[in-house]
């Protein structure tokens, strides 16, 4: 079953939809440039349910996805969607160990959402940047200074939790 498939099957609950499209990477039935055309036909809401599964197989230790996957995560960053936000943001994150060098423009988007007065896409920034200040160059880089800059204004307890635990495991690296 191709993703417009899946998307438009009404008898599929979401959770059903997101599992078949996790299945059906991991079982190598669709390729990303099958994902990234579905991605140019679906609505932003198909888009992050997409995205919510490219995310669970990103966190796979038995699978490992392609860095075109970081980079269309990257493009949904800064989506009109917190939804799309939420999971591109913590496909970066789960990638960004894997993709170093490929990390600035959404290490750019990342800092903006920080800001954003919602505590879920404050939350997956935080997710994505701590996990990309544990890269020994980024930890010793002036992201470091940014992201405890971040984390001194936070209020929210989850997010400056995340921000902090990844400074205290950088400062190793420093």
């Amino acid at each position: 079953m191709i993703i417009t498939e899946i998307m438009n099957n009404k008898s599929l609950k979401r959770l059903e939809k997101r599992n078949s499209i996790v299945a059906a990477i991991i079982n190598r039935e669709v390729n990303f440039s099958v994902i990234s055309e579905a991605c140019e036909s679906l609505t932003e809401k198909n888009i992050s349910l997409l995205l919510e599964a490219v995310e669970e197989v990103s966190r796979s230790k038995e699978f490992t996805l392609e860095a075109e996957y970081l980079d269309l995560a990257e493009k949904y960053i800064l989506s009109s969607d917190n939804s799309c936000k939420r999971e591109a943001s913590r496909i970066v994150g789960n990638l960004a160990n894997k993709f170093p060098a490929k990390l600035e423009n959404a290490i750019t988007a990342l800092l903006q959402n920080a800001g954003n007065d919602g505590t879920v896409i404050r939350w997956a920034s935080a997710y994505a940047l701590s996990r990309i200040i544990l890269i020994p160059n980024y930890a010793k880089s002036p992201l470091f200074e940014q992201i405890s800059d971040l984390c001194a204004k936070e209020n929210e307890s989850g997010v400056k939790n995340q921000y902090m635990k990844a400074l205290k495991k950088a400062e190793k690296f420093r």
